[in-house]
């Protein structure tokens, strides 16, 4: 059961071969077009930090067996008006450097990564580590990812 087009004409329509038998059907709001949303193969996992004036780390942890993926970071920076950036993620095969301003009002930066990026290798951790702002009064990094 292999799908084999969708044509657009006026409507569209799914068309299927099954053993050299041909099958369309519409793509209608009652009858949409199937899809599946698939979830991380492993086990959801976060590495979470905080502090103030120092550097901040989240660690995705390794795992003797495991190659470790890192599907997004946020950080948040409130209070002082250096930067804490750069922010740096480690662990991958290439380093990745995104650079935030603190601000008394706050601040946050988001980045997701679609498909999620692995570890360099097997028992690989993943760190997100922010430079220290000694005005800051909360930095916190969360990052998410899965373990496979």
């Amino acid at each position: 059961f292999v799908p084999v087009s969708a044509h657009s004409q006026a409507y569209v329509r799914l068309c299927y071969d099954v053993s050299g038998v041909t099958f369309c059907t519409p793509v209608t709001s009652s009858n949409p077009l199937p899809v599946t949303i698939l979830s991380p193969p492993g086990g959801a996992i976060q590495g979470n930090g905080t502090g103030t004036t120092g550097a901040v780390v989240g660690t995705l942890a390794a795992s003797a067996t495991k190659t470790t993926y890192i599907c997004g970071v946020t950080v948040s920076a409130l209070g002082g008006t250096a930067t804490i950036g750069p922010i740096t993620i480690a662990g991958p095969a290439t380093s990745l450097v995104f650079y935030m301003a603190s601000s008394a009002a706050g601040n946050f930066f988001t980045q997701s990564f679609s498909p999620c990026i692995p570890g360099s290798a097997i028992n690989t951790a993943i760190t997100t580590t922010t430079t220290a702002d000694g005005t800051a009064s909360n930095v916190a990094v969360n990052s998410w990812g899965f373990q496979q």
